[in-house]
């Protein structure tokens, strides 16, 4: 039980200071203080899904369920914190926009080695910086 606590407690912690980053700062410096890189310029996202590390696992657990109950919970929250939990595996957030009709969503995920942590990823294209794709024309 104190292992659940632990990690209860060092979600907590972070994901106080990711919303006070947040509210505070900028999405790529916040990014860059916690650990995951931030990739508005690659191409589709990753289809395949990653497999993670055992070690791993109560981390993502505990991270999701901090975020359910976390007022203003988003999947941006949800992969700061882990992506914050999982740093020392590199991983990357990737942000996707969709049109529904006259609505927009938007979407963000973490990619680990090049797979996803999401396998709602690819129903989103990736939203790209200003100038990060060529224009085609």
């Amino acid at each position: 039980m104190l292992v659940g606590s632990v990690e209860v407690l060092r979600a907590l912690t972070a994901m106080v200071v990711i919303e006070v980053r947040l509210r505070t700062g900028d999405l790529p410096t916040t990014c860059g203080r916690l650990g995951v890189r931030l990739d508005l310029a690659s191409g589709e996202p990753a289809g395949e899904p990653a497999v993670l590390p055992r070690w791993s696992r109560p981390a993502v657990r505990v991270s999701h369920a901090v975020v359910a109950v976390w007022p203003g919970g988003s999947c941006l929250r949800r992969c700061l914190l882990v992506g914050h939990r999982l740093r020392t595996l590199d991983p990357v957030l990737r942000i996707g926009v969709r049109r529904d009709g006259a609505r927009f969503a938007a979407h963000s995920w973490l990619e680990i080695d090049g797979k996803s942590l999401d396998p709602t990823a690819t129903d989103f294209p990736v939203l790209a910086a200003p100038g990060a794709h060529p224009d085609p024309s």
